[in-house]
């Protein structure tokens, strides 16, 4: 018998209220199936709620509506158990500049009860993954952006979580940086059946990665698939054209 999706939503709603009776609405009827091993890339304009969606299935927020399940559970009523095998590298993530990168990793990996000796076995492995093991005894704020990056994918990783959710991962890093994080997702997925739900607006990014992408616009999951389907199903010559033109409502046509 086959694994179930790893992520699956249900008629996931979200509306949230501004002001007096003034609703918004981030997420509408949003259904949704990922499974375990896929990079999918979660696309969409500014405010288009792939935010809002990310925090449900970690169950940092409660839909309105709807059901949302990851690793086969509930998202309201297991958040702990989720929470302990899924990582979140945000965007905007802190990093503890007066620590070095070890100490960085170490110490996030010690809130969740992982033993030292492990958790520098691991961090020997993520460093060298990221190439930063030189430069592994320095304080993080003498890094470059690009190499504080770095560390905060190393630390999200070191929970060994079976699903990470990844904000703009390569924000601020040079292209060889870049092409570091690309190769360490890549490996993660391939040789360790991670499941990976990356945020970007880069679509040669996405084209690199991802095995599927899901569209979100106004809120809605306007289409799924895999970049080669969409190009195909719109009669598109490329992402980008199936992206815009989902989104401006302009330039693609079904089959």
């Amino acid at each position: 018998m086959s694994e179930g999706p790893i992520i699956r939503t249900e008629s996931l709603t979200k509306i949230f209220e501004e002001g007096k009776k003034q609703e918004v609405t981030a997420l509408n009827d949003v259904n949704l199936e990922i499974g375990r091993g896929e990079v999918f890339g979660l696309l969409g304009p500014n405010g288009a709620g792939k935010t809002t969606l990310i925090r449900i299935l970690l169950g940092l927020l409660t839909p309105t509506k709807g059901k949302a399940y990851v690793l086969g559970k509930d998202v309201e009523k297991e958040k702990q158990y989720i929470r302990q095998r899924a990582a979140l590298l945000p965007q905007e993530a802190g990093i503890y500049e007066l620590l070095t990168a070890r100490e960085n990793l170490v110490f996030y990996g010690g809130l969740y009860g992982i033993e030292e000796e492990e958790l520098n076995k691991r961090a020997d492995r993520l460093l060298e993954i990221v190439d930063l093991k030189d430069r592994e005894d320095h304080l993080v704020k003498g890094f470059s952006g690009g190499m504080k990056r770095k560390v905060l994918v190393a630390r999200a990783l070191i929970i060994e979580p079976e699903v990470v959710f990844l904000d703009e991962p390569t924000t601020g890093v040079d292209t060889i940086g870049a092409r570091v994080v690309r190769n360490v997702l890549k490996r993660l997925s391939s040789e360790e059946n991670r499941t990976i739900i990356l945020t970007t607006h880069d679509l040669n990014e996405v084209s690199e990665l991802c095995d599927r992408v899901g569209i979100l616009n106004k809120g809605e999951l306007v289409a799924t698939g895999k970049p080669s389907q969409l190009e195909d199903k719109f009669r598109a010559a490329n992402l980008e054209e199936v992206f815009t033109g989902l989104v401006t409502g302009e330039g693609v046509y079904g089959e």
